[in-house]
């Protein structure tokens, strides 16, 4: 467990309620969730005219979409961090600067701000390694000189290239572009001058402050007490609590971080399956969410899962992305999600904020842990406009006060429950089909839970699958019959749990009510059979619909098979599938068999 150092406590302990309400560096209660709008080298995919055609889409789940630096850098394409130009290039492999001015108009006009990544730690030269341009803006002309370039940068040790005159670096060196020297009183000017360019001039909505390791937090606390942005959030790498606390601390408590402890905390809970590790004390006492947020700093701490760095080291995330982001997303602070996330789990992810958006959930929010086990986290949350409870984990238990219907997004180790009524999310009326799986198939004792003759539903239609008439039998030694649904056949369960999600109940043989909407949980690829919830029901024949929108399924009666006559004792058999629909020449399968007035389902082998 994380416990707090003493020398930070005292200091905590003074701020720990709120910040002044002039803070600058991040709202108080702030309900809006971010999402990462690119990862490495996926300008291609999420330039400017790439997002701005997503926007619709994106504003309704993110009020603050955080994008690539903008300037020109050195490398072009590239991703920004080497940055030669401020004020005057903002034409790059995302995007022309119309575009870019475009998109951020776009989002404004949808209630959305876009997060500029300020790259101000370090700077490129145009020709070579200190030649940083001149550029006029506000009637004025920018430009930093060899007294702005720190003296321990390594270019100093660089034959042929000129000499950085200005003090020692005030943090950790970078090695790629020339390390700028901030108690330089023209680089102050230059980079809040930068800064209030961004926001008047281009229309950001605040900073992503690339790299604070390099330079002290104090800086960050000029240049944002100058240009005061509404958002403000810094890069301080680092998994230890106290660590990223002190750089908080020095930019005066106006700046964000990342929650790079909360990152790591995830990490670990999941590559070891122990959910303790998502549980930290708070000043030694108290269970709450782990990271930043654990205590003193969920106001000024952004969380997430993965970024475009961490993605592509030793740093990704590798277990339950959506179970990680229900944690994420069902916890104080400000979640930013990250865009290959996001893609990948859209529908999923984009119900979880909705829940957060209904409960009212913000970066303050209390937290009481219910239960922290090695199977199991289990947290209520308190919004602005309700109450959810968030469970993690593969144990099978629900929180008290809480039934079946309250259960608003389940899905392979994660469940959420909230009273509160919650609109949108879940896939949405607008999401394109391809967001559903291309068949379903009911799979139970009607087939003798066979994965090779389960059946596929009769119509499919924007994440609604419907079988007009099923014949639900009882199991062997039972009064009821049991099935669940796949996404596809296998030749066995083993081959079926590697190639098909299920979806199934919300709890282990959930009785089935006709009429009565119930709860369907995801089950995702890999889950082994007997995890997966089935649903029980009193043996008949009934339409069954099952709908991936909402994650219901409604089950009703319906009428037996059409146009039997049955009122020959020694007729012929005549066979139908479990459709309804007559076979003439039957093949191997399980079939419902009329002679005369006797209907039995039998198995043709």
């Amino acid at each position: 467990m994380k416990l707090l150092k003493s020398a930070l406590v005292a200091a905590v302990m003074l701020g720990a309620t709120s910040f002044s309400a002039g803070a600058i560096g991040w709202p108080a209660n702030y309900e809006g969730v971010m999402l990462q709008g690119f990862y490495w080298d996926s300008w291609n995919v999420t330039g400017w005219s790439k997002l701005e055609a997503k926007a619709d889409e994106l504003s309704e789940s993110f009020k603050l979409i955080w994008v690539p630096n903008s300037a020109k850098p050195a490398s072009n394409p590239g991703n920004g961090y080497d940055p030669v130009y401020w004020f005057t290039n903002h034409n790059t492999c995302w995007g022309t600067e119309a575009e870019l001015r475009s998109m951020i108009a776009t989002f404004k006009a949808k209630g959305t701000g876009i997060i500029e990544d300020v790259v101000i730690n370090h700077r490129s030269g145009a020709t070579n390694w200190t030649d940083f341009p001149a550029e006029k803006w506000n009637g004025q002309t920018w430009k930093i000189g060899l007294d702005g370039i720190c003296r321990t940068d390594e270019v100093n040790s660089q034959p042929g290239q000129s000499h950085g005159t200005g003090a020692a670096d005030t943090g950790e060196d970078f090695n790629g572009s020339r390390d700028l020297d901030h108690t330089n009183a023209n680089v102050q000017n230059n980079c809040k001058n930068y800064c209030k360019f961004l926001l008047e001039d281009m229309g950001y909505a605040g900073f992503r402050y690339d790299m604070v390791k390099g330079y002290s937090g104090r800086y960050t606390k000029i240049y944002n007490q100058y240009a005061k942005p509404q958002f403000s959030v810094g890069e301080y790498w680092d998994g230890s609590y106290d660590s990223v606390a002190a750089w908080i601390e020095a930019t005066g408590k106006e700046s964000a971080a990342f929650d790079f402890p909360f990152k790591y905390a995830v990490n670990s809970a999941f590559s070891t399956n122990d959910m303790t590790k998502l549980v930290w004390k708070a000043n030694g006492t108290t269970n709450q969410p782990a990271g930043m947020i654990h205590f003193g700093y969920s106001q000024l701490a952004v969380t997430f899962i993965d970024n475009h760095d961490t993605y592509r080291d030793g740093s990704k995330f590798t277990g339950n992305v959506p179970a990680a982001n229900a944690f994420m997303l069902c916890s104080p602070g400000t979640p930013c999600v990250f865009y290959p996330h996001w893609t990948g789990y859209k529908n999923e992810i984009k119900k979880m904020i909705a829940i957060r958006n209904a409960v009212g959930v913000h970066n303050n929010s209390a937290v009481n842990v219910l239960r922290s086990t090695k199977d199991c986290y289990m947290a209520e949350v308190t919004g602005s406009k309700g109450k959810l409870v968030v469970k993690i984990g593969s144990a099978m238990v629900s929180p008290s006060g809480y039934t079946d219907s309250d259960i608003k997004a389940t899905g392979n180790g994660y469940c959420i429950w909230t009273k509160t009524d919650v609109q949108g999310g879940g896939g949405g009326g607008d999401d394109p089909e391809d967001n559903y799986p291309s068949k379903l198939y009911v799979i139970g004792n009607l087939n003798d839970w066979s994965t090779t003759t389960s059946v596929a539903s009769d119509a499919r239609e924007s994440g609604v699958y419907t079988w007009n008439s099923v014949e639900m039998p009882a199991a062997a030694k039972d009064t009821y019959s049991y099935f669940t649904f796949v996404t596809a056949q296998g030749a066995d369960w083993d081959a079926d749990v590697n190639s098909s999600d299920r979806y199934g109940a919300a709890s282990n043989n959930a009785p089935v009510t006709l009429g009565q909407p119930a709860t369907i949980k995801v089950f995702k690829v890999g889950v082994n059979a007997s995890s997966a919830y089935s649903w029980k029901i009193t043996p008949g024949k009934y339409k069954v619909v099952a709908d991936l929108k909402n994650m219901k399924l409604t089950v009703t009666e319906t009428a037996g098979v059409d146009g039997i006559e049955a009122d020959e004792p020694d007729a012929v058999p005549v066979y139908y599938n479990l459709q309804g629909v007559r076979v003439d020449t039957p093949s191997a399968g399980l079939y419902i068999v009329v002679r005369g007035n006797k209907v039995t389902k039998e198995v043709v082998r």
